[in-house]
């Protein structure tokens, strides 16, 4: 990773100079491993960001406004007991290491000046956030606790003393000097890459920085540290040294490189030389840096981690209406062979007269020319009259069932439709926010517990927009909240609508403004349907168009289900390539 031990002394050169002598104004936990800590200091505020996710750990000033849960979590009611009011004394990193230790001056409950630290551990997975007495160095409490059960390594829980991380026998950087530097290159193993050598032999070095290190001294990264030259050895060294004297005098240039040809995106706190060929975005400091970095990834990990949570719900719902419906249809089977029971019923009562023998009686069938005789199984507690009605009584409640059993299944049909309309909604999010407009419909529909989902201020739909080639617009619903907006709140009589034909999919409108539409805008607002629906990666798809007027919604119908008729039909690829998109940062 480019956050690596020079990145992380970066910062804690930006926090110092930015947060020592500031006072702790609030304190927020937007998410289970994320703290911002809202610090004033010099006339500014200042919004502090840690965070100990496992795919994007890092912490440094930040602009970006985080959503906060209505109930604060217990870890941050912890430190807002604890540091409201207090004034960040002291800001070090440990070791040169990713670990960063703030020191705060604050009053314990005998109003007596104490010292407590927030030590942010940036390492991967193992990355954590941990609240310790300064002084004892005993841990109040941290994000993740770290059990026996879970490391027989290191814990981490309330009570316990705070220790760092294993070091793995590496040379502090910051320490280095020449004589140290070349005994550790002349005592390497021959058969290691120089490349890795760097970042396996000194801490707070990355394989970033370590490729960098070799192009200054202009050695193939992957020559052989057997292979070394006297000569390359000094290079090395000059390389090595020119990095780390910019280091210790702070002499940071904060920097995204952009490749086109890959689409990866890189970052780092210093000119990177071996890069330069690449489009480069300067920024006056790390905050600005990592806040463009990280949003998109940290909403797409959000994203992705409540999705994979709400489509496996989804499809054990799913699973369990089909497995319903299989049961219904058994059932219904049963219920179809009501028949015979009507005709037992008729013939004992043709026979009244007759003797049964052995609980049974034969009788002639007269409903059956190829079968002149039937024996009918009787009840010997009862008599024939009273045989004939309990075959009635049977007949009449497998009648009954049957027209149930059919409601039943078709409500378990109509259900499916719905999750399966729902679950293609949410593999489309690109939002939080549109997360929440579903997890808020399915609280409605009864399907998610109340307590899971995010109260919306307000439900203000952003629809996907484009332009026809003749300039009307083309409205796509995101969801079934926004797919009935659209067509009944924003739609007009005569403005066209489009699904896919018999898939999940969104609504599409194209406004009319009461003109006549071209015939090739009839095909870009059915190519736009096809590609917001379960069809997108199909080679065409069928899509069902109608004036807007002919869609009509049943009563008591699920969000975004509709019927309608008088519609025509077209196959379209699902491609929006050609059509022009309305949203920000999007050129089809």
């Amino acid at each position: 990773m480019s956050l690596d031990g020079i990145f992380l002394s970066s910062i804690k050169f930006d926090l110092y100079n930015k947060l020592i002598g500031g006072r702790v104004d609030k304190i927020y936990q937007p998410d289970k491993n994320e703290i911002i800590i809202a610090i004033r200091n010099n006339g500014e505020n200042h919004k502090l960001l840690m965070t100990a996710a496992s795919g994007s750990p890092r912490l440094h000033i930040t602009d970006v406004i985080r959503k906060n849960p209505q109930e604060p979590p217990m870890f941050c009611m912890l430190l807002r007991k604890h540091l409201s009011g207090a004034h960040v004394t002291d800001i070090k990193q440990i070791n040169f290491d990713r670990i960063l230790e703030i020191t705060f001056e604050c009053k314990d409950e005998l109003e007596t000046t104490v010292h407590k630290s927030l030590i942010i551990e940036i390492m991967g997975k193992h990355s954590n956030i941990i609240f310790i007495n300064a002084k004892t160095r005993i841990i109040i409490d941290s994000i993740k606790r770290v059990a026996e059960n879970v490391s027989s390594v290191r814990q981490v829980y309330p009570g316990i003393k705070y220790v760092i991380p294993p070091e793995q026998d590496k040379l502090n950087t910051l320490e280095i000097t020449e004589e140290i530097f070349k005994d550790s290159v002349n005592n390497s193993n021959d058969g290691l890459f120089i490349y890795n050598f760097f970042y396996k032999n000194f801490i707070g070095l990355s394989p970033f920085i370590s490729k960098e290190i070799c192009f200054l001294a202009k050695i193939d990264e992957s020559t052989y540290m057997g292979e070394l030259t006297t000569e390359q050895k000094e290079r090395l060294w000059t390389a090595f040294n020119y990095m780390l004297e910019k280091v210790k005098s702070n002499d940071f240039s904060f920097n995204m490189y952009m490749d086109e040809d890959s689409g990866q995106t890189q970052f780092y706190c210093l000119d990177v030389e071996y890069l330069k060929h690449l489009e480069k975005r300067h920024y006056i400091c790390p905050g600005k840096l990592l806040d463009d970095y990280y949003y998109e990834q940290d909403n797409k990990n959000k994203i992705n981690q409540r999705v994979a949570s709400l489509i496996k719900s989804m499809n054990t719902k799913i699973d369990r209406d089909r497995k319903k419906i299989e049961k219904q249809r058994n059932e219904l089977l049963n219920a179809e062979d009501r028949e015979k029971y009507k005709i037992y019923g008729e013939l004992l009562l043709a026979n009244l007269h007759k003797k049964p023998e052995d609980h049974k009686l034969t009788v002639i069938n007269y409903y059956d020319p190829e079968q002149r005789e039937i024996t009918i199984p009787l009840d010997p507690r009862m008599n024939i009259s009273q045989n004939s009605q309990k075959f009635f009584k049977k007949y009449n409640k497998l009648k009954k069932a049957e027209e149930e059993l059919q409601k039943l299944i078709e409500t378990s049909l109509n259900e499916i439709q719905y999750l399966e309309n729902i679950l293609y909604s949410i593999e489309a999010c690109e939002t939080v926010d549109d997360l929440d407009e579903i997890y808020n419909e399915l609280t409605a529909e009864g399907i998610m517990k109340k307590n899971k989902v995010k109260k919306l201020k307000a439900f203000k739909p952003e629809f996907i927009t484009y332009t026809s080639s003749e300039g009307h617009e083309i409205l796509v619903g995101r969801n079934n909240l926004q797919n009935d907006m659209l067509t009944f709140k924003i739609g007009k009589k005569d403005d066209y609508w489009f699904h896919a034909k018999n898939i999940p999919g969104s609504h599409v409108i194209i406004k009319t403004n009461g003109e006549e539409l071209a015939d090739n805008e009839y095909v870009e607002a059915a190519s736009v349907a096809a590609y917001y629906s379960k069809g997108k990666n199909s080679g065409t798809v069928e899509v069902d168009y109608t004036k807007k007027i002919n869609v009509k919604k049943p009563p008591n119908a699920k969000p975004g289900f509709v019927i309608y008729d008088t519609n025509f039909s077209m196959l379209v690829k699902p491609d929006i390539s050609g059509i022009r998109s309305n949203q920000p940062g999007k050129n089809n």
